[in-house]
């Protein structure tokens, strides 16, 4: 099969999930982590309009329905590679997540969603640092970063807890009762940290 012949049955299959998924029909076989994150997180973070303003980091074919899940908010969507901007909103930003500040005012967004970046992509300390400044920078006080990564040595490349990383925020309310919820049967032992700017 030639590579374009894969790209237009990519293109053509992603289109037709993301249409199912409108309607109510979700053929994806999702793992644990993104279940949590569309089943259990995005429906909390709808329930409060104090989540007006979104920014979501990181784009696929898999997330192409996010914008419409989130069509009654201010719904921003990120992503570094030009190629996946399709997948993203109608108010996208193709660059990297270390430069999200150049990109909102100071304190614009109530909650930043970067799930899955970190350790595909977002590789090294000085990367991880910027970006995290930059999500404290965007984020108005007591904004809510949503902080999603695979908590295994093969994707957690700078050992992000032994980093004092996350100053300037501090634990989040959460649909968990807590700030730190390991999805349960995750085998990468995928992480949300809900963090909140100080």
């Amino acid at each position: 099969m030639t590579d374009m012949l894969k790209r237009i049955l990519q293109a053509l299959k992603s289109s037709v999930h993301g249409r199912l998924i409108r309607v109510g029909l979700d053929l994806r076989r999702l793992r644990a982590d993104r279940i949590v994150l569309e089943q259990t997180i995005f429906p909390y973070l709808l329930e409060h309009d104090a989540f007006g303003r979104l920014l979501f980091v990181g784009c696929a074919w898999y997330t192409q329905h996010y914008p419409w899940l989130f069509r009654s908010r201010e719904f921003w969507t990120m992503e570094f590679d030009p190629a996946l901007a399709r997948f993203g909103g109608t108010r996208h930003i193709v660059d990297t997540c270390e430069r999200v500040a150049d990109h909102f005012p100071a304190g614009h967004l109530d909650a930043v969603i970067c799930n899955g970046v970190y350790g595909f992509g977002l590789d090294d300390r000085a990367g991880l640092e910027r970006s995290v400044r930059g999500f404290h920078r965007v984020l108005r006080r007591h904004g809510l970063l949503l902080f999603g990564w695979n908590n295994v040595p093969e994707h957690d490349p700078v050992g992000i807890d032994r980093l004092a990383i996350f100053d300037g925020f501090g634990p989040a309310a959460s649909p968990f009762g807590v700030a730190r919820h390991e999805v349960p049967r995750s085998r990468n032992r995928h992480t949300y940290d809900f963090l909140s700017r100080i």
